[in-house]
């Protein structure tokens, strides 16, 4: 009877503790959901605005990279920081990210999103100048504007010690992204400065409407003035004596996108006893050459009446163009070269 009455009892406990568990239980809050951002993350006027966070703390953002994953995809906290909403641009920043040989060059993850930058700016800065906590990409792009000047992605004249470049590091005037750029904007020493309206329809800014199209190409065009010089013409005086054996010589400016080409432009040779069949390629310096335009080939020398023009035989261009070149061929004076007008014993005419 006694070990009957004892098992009862031990059952009997056993449920009244049990029954205590349980409301015990449902008296214990839940435990609140953790923000380690706090109030106003994503709002920059808060001071918990998580660009001031990083920037106020040591680690920067490795402390992202605990809850966010290496790549800020998402992590443990299942939040990404490089959604399309965010910082689509933050995976780009990988060992080689500023290595123009490596495939993880910030230019060509730029240029494979159609050159869009923008999304680089909240971290490195509406300017680009580093934000709250990024460094600087004006370092590297020293040009007004920053990453988003035209040189950036057209070719870089020499300038601010930087030579000549393209968005992929090259310098070399062979590459169809640096080219003549420097001859034409800031002048080799052969002619004067060529403006880049003269043959570009320049817009107001990287995102202009039609300026970014997709198609990576540089829009040319050849209705400048200077291009389209006419000489032998009457229309324009003052005028040297009209050779009517030549008749009139009205460039028409062509660029070929396929194979880089410039021809029938005045600047080339298409002009008064100048080669106007000159093709001048813009990556080739060899075809723009003293003789290219003026002669054919290696000779320099304007066409003579043998061949077609009126121009006297001599070699010396300084006897009559001394405010232009020297006794050697040397261009002693680049504005008076390639302006549309003849400089003739000092004066300057057309022609």
């Amino acid at each position: 009877m006694i070990k009957i009455l004892l098992k009862y009892s031990t059952v009997l406990l056993a449920f009244l503790v049990m029954a205590a568990c349980s409301e015990l239980v449902n008296e214990i809050p839940s435990v609140p959901e953790i923000n380690i951002h706090g109030e106003g993350v994503f709002n920059s006027e808060s001071a918990n605005y998580h660009p001031q966070t990083i920037a106020g703390s040591p680690n920067g953002m490795f402390d992202c990279q605990e809850c966010h994953a290496a790549d800020f995809s998402g992590g443990v906290a299942g939040v990404g920081c490089n959604t399309i909403n965010c910082h689509p641009a933050i995976g780009v920043h990988k060992e080689g990210i500023v290595d123009p040989a490596s495939e993880n060059f910030h230019g060509k993850y730029i240029r494979s999103n159609n050159w869009e930058m923008r999304t680089c700016q909240p971290c490195h800065g509406e300017k680009y100048a580093g934000g709250l906590v990024s460094p600087t990409c004006n370092d590297c792009h020293t040009y007004l504007g920053g990453p988003e000047n035209c040189t950036t992605c057209h070719g870089s004249p020499e300038g601010n010690n930087a030579p000549p470049r393209d968005l992929n590091g090259n310098t070399s005037n062979t590459e169809r992204g640096v080219g003549a750029h420097q001859a034409h904007l800031l002048s080799d020493g052969s002619g004067r400065f060529v403006t880049c309206t003269e043959c570009h329809n320049v817009p107001g800014g990287v995102y202009t409407p039609g300026h970014l199209d997709g198609d990576n190409r540089a829009e040319i065009i050849m209705n400048n003035p200077l291009a389209n010089t006419r000489t032998n013409d009457d229309e324009y005086p003052p005028f040297v004596q009209i050779d009517p054996g030549q008749g009139v010589y009205v460039p028409n400016p062509t660029y070929n996108l396929e194979n880089l080409s410039c021809s029938s432009t005045y600047c080339h040779g298409n002009f008064k006893n100048g080669n106007d069949q000159n093709v001048v390629v813009w990556n080739d310096p060899s075809t723009a050459q003293c003789g290219s335009c003026h002669g054919s080939g290696s000779n320099p020398l304007p066409k003579t009446q043998n061949e077609g023009g009126n121009h006297p035989g001599s070699q010396n261009c300084s006897n009559c163009h001394g405010g232009v070149v020297d006794s050697e061929l040397n261009i002693i004076n680049p504005s008076k070269h390639i302006d549309g007008l003849l400089n003739l014993f000092g004066e300057d005419i057309k022609y």
